[in-house]
């Protein structure tokens, strides 16, 4: 934003005196956002990228459940604090906002310029803590020291005649460029005074600042446009486009707000506070305030900051963030093929070295018979001393007993042993040559053996793409619920399930909360499942980049809203807690589920009566769900940037998955439809053989397996 936009920003914020500041959030390192109550309006939250915008949004937008230590001081400092003042400091690209807290009055300093900043000060004034401790142009910026604002920029808005020319006159630039620069207009407001005066944008301000004519009609355009700034409202998108009528319906017809968003996030290039001149292939779009139209540039992109970190998270967790085979290699490739580089300018070095130790032994003879008997009348320390003064002598290494002696013809530097001769030293040299070419070879033989592997790996990729396999992520730490069953039910509820003795006991005792249900099927032996109904999933409104098409992206949630489950859901929960049980290796069929409430479910026995491990006693009346059918479906899908194979009834699967087939009982090992399932979607067989019940196979394929 230049010094322009934050005047138009300033003035829209106004609407937030005598407001509260409820909350900050920092989702991403290079975002904070204050949650914010109007005195007479909803809640909004200021976003703020730091070095680049802010602005007001409403937007639905997940925020970290961990806050950041910056984020963590400034709401001991400033929650529930009200909003006194906000205000621009001079015409430059800095905001102060000052609270009513209860610790005193507390300044927040929002800096726009370079790489921004973010300074939270006292009533002194003294800095409290800055987002980032920096040194530049003279300014410290950091905890305990008084703050100081940038160096007072030029104020267009205060200008006469006689200082705009003086600045003119002075400058160097072309127009355009001091309008910018100079008068702190930025690149906009540049051009469009220049367009609306009719003057070239390239001639020299210098130039320009000797017509009196030009002058006055510079200024004239300079004061119109700031009236504009000051007298009017609003703000303007500019969008490329070859259609303008096309892109308008675009966006009048578009489905949602984030197909809208989208169209605004790939069109627009820039946003002005007034109205720009004309361009052909450019449309300006008219919003009522102007942050209105950043947050429809930038909302969708900014309210996606926690997932992005998230990614970035997952990114730095890997080995090599998520690269691929061919990467790894071309890596290894570029690195032998410099060592191999290396290693025959090292052979070159070492023979040049041997072969003109060799044409000037006699010489090299000749020194290292004086430096002899030099050292035998001074010794080491002082011939060291006494020999750089020498023409040929640079260097001396007293332990090693060596010279470091300047060959002719500016040979580069070699070092003489002087316990040998000149030509022990020459095979001295030419032995370092042998033994790197001998390296050499090898290197040769590693980089041929590399080549054919990235080849190689560069085929399966071709195939991998084709195939759009997923890319795997390595963690360290899976999801609570993949160390038991687990779907997804409707109402996007999760429902789990015990994989053993140990696990339904765990599952039951710590996860089977009021408000969530107990199922289990008709069966001996069957697992304790729940179903959880605070705990589900929503769709993932910043999906990973690295999802191939057909993977839908979903986050935990752990406030669902519904107050209770759907029939549809119970009976969801009933068939996979069938589905779970012998009854699936018994050959499938039909079967019988119950489900009860958490207080029914207990681990006390009777008197005289015994509860094994896994085993729970279920006291009072059970609701049953009969007639359930053995039918599974498997798909993918991805939670929290994770892809997963996810494996629920075929109604659900058929909904959240794009890619995905139904299951039946088989006499086949599972390990047999894993390990095929690997080699079409990249999915390690680890992660696949949870999901599969028992012995299976594919009774119909809707494009999970592609092969």
């Amino acid at each position: 934003m230049s010094s322009f936009d934050i005047h138009r920003m300033v003035d829209e914020l106004q609407l937030l005196i005598n407001g509260r500041c409820k909350k900050t959030y920092q989702p991403h390192h290079e975002q904070l956002v204050l949650r914010l109550k109007p005195k007479n309006s909803s809640q909004k939250d200021l976003v703020i990228i730091r070095g680049s915008r802010l602005y007001l949004s409403s937007r639905d937008r997940p925020m970290p459940s961990q806050p950041t230590p910056f984020a963590m001081l400034l709401r001991k400092h400033l929650t529930n604090a009200r909003i006194e003042k906000i205000s621009q400091i001079g015409f430059d690209r800095v905001i102060s906002i000052i609270f009513d807290a209860k610790m005193g009055k507390r300044e927040l300093i929002i800096e726009c310029f370079r790489n921004g900043n973010l300074i939270l000060l006292d009533e002194n004034k003294i800095i409290i803590a800055p987002l980032t401790h920096s040194r530049i142009s003279g300014r410290i910026i950091k905890k305990g020291i008084q703050y100081e604002p940038p160096h007072e920029a030029i104020n267009p808005t205060s200008l006469d005649k006689n200082q705009f020319k003086e600045i003119l006159s002075k400058s160097e630039l072309n127009l355009v460029k001091t309008l910018a620069i100079h008068f702190n207009l930025g690149g906009q407001q540049a051009e469009l005074i220049c367009n609306n005066s009719n003057i070239d944008f390239n001639r020299l301000a210098s130039e320009v600042s000797e017509s009196e004519q030009d002058l006055m009609e510079l200024l004239k355009k300079l004061r119109n446009v700031i009236q504009d700034l000051k007298g009017q409202a609003g703000g303007y998108l500019s969008l490329k486009t070859d259609n303008k009528e096309r892109t308008l319906d675009e966006i009048k017809n578009a489905e949602n707000l984030s197909a809208r968003d989208e169209i605004f996030t790939n069109l627009t290039f820039e946003s002005s506070p007034i109205k720009n001149y004309e361009k052909d292939g450019v449309l300006q779009i008219n919003f009522e305030n102007y942050n209105d139209a950043i947050d429809t540039w930038y909302g969708k992109h900014d309210s996606g900051a926690t997932a992005r970190r998230i990614h970035e998270k997952f990114l730095s967790e890997q080995p090599r963030g998520l690269e691929s085979e061919s990467d790894k290699l071309s890596r290894r490739l570029k690195s032998q093929q410099k060592s191999l580089t290396k290693f025959d300018l090292e052979i070159e070095q070492n023979r040049d070295k041997g072969l003109t130790i060799q044409e000037n032994s006699l010489e090299i003879d000749y020194l290292i018979q004086e430096s002899k008997i030099m050292i035998n009348k001074i010794g080491w320390k002082d011939f060291s001393k006494k020999a750089i003064e020498l023409e040929y002598i640079s260097q001396v290494d007293a332990k090693g007993k060596k010279i470091l002696i300047k060959l002719p013809n500016n040979n580069a530097d070699v070092w003489i042993n002087i316990e040998i001769s000149a030509q022990l030293n020459a095979q001295v040299y030419f032995s370092k040559a042998k033994k790197v070419k001998d390296k050499s070879e090898g290197a040769r033989k590693a980089v041929s053996e590399t080549e054919k592997l990235l080849k190689k790996a560069k085929k399966t990729e071709v195939k991998r793409k084709e195939k759009d396999q997923i890319t795997v992520i390595k963690r360290a730490k899976r999801f609570w619920f993949e160390r038991h069953r687990w779907t997804i039910i409707d109402g996007m509820h999760l429902f789990v399930g015990g994989r053993d003795a140990k696990s339904n006991d765990t599952l039951i005792k710590k996860h089977l909360k009021n408000g969530d249900l107990y199922f289990h099927a008709d069966l001996h032996g069957a697992a304790s499942c729940v179903s959880k109904l605070k705990i589900g999933f929503e769709s993932d409104l910043n999906p990973p980049p690295y999802l191939p098409k057909g993977v839908n992206a979903f986050r935990i949630s752990d406030s669902m809203e519904n107050l209770e489950f759907s029939d549809k859901a119970k009976k969801q929960a009933a068939n996979m807690a069938l589905i779970w049980s012998r009854g699936w290796t018994g050959g499938g069929g039909a079967g019988t589920s119950f489900w009860v409430k958490p207080g029914q479910v207990s681990k006390t026995a009777e008197t005289g009566e015994f509860v094994a491990k896994g085993a729970f006693i279920v006291r009072g009346n059970r609701n049953w769900i009969k007639d359930l059918e053995m039918k599974m479906a498997i798909g993918l899908i991805c939670i929290n940037g994770i892809p997963l194979l996810f494996g629920g009834t075929k109604e659900i699967v058929s909904y959240l998955c794009k890619r995905w087939a139904e299951i039946q009982p088989s006499l086949q090992k599972k390990e047999i439809l894993a390990n095929k399932i690997s080699k079409d979607t990249g999915l390690v067989t680890d992660d696949i053989l949870p999901i599969l019940p028992g012995p299976c196979e594919i009774k119909e394929n809707y494009g999970l397996i592609k092969s």
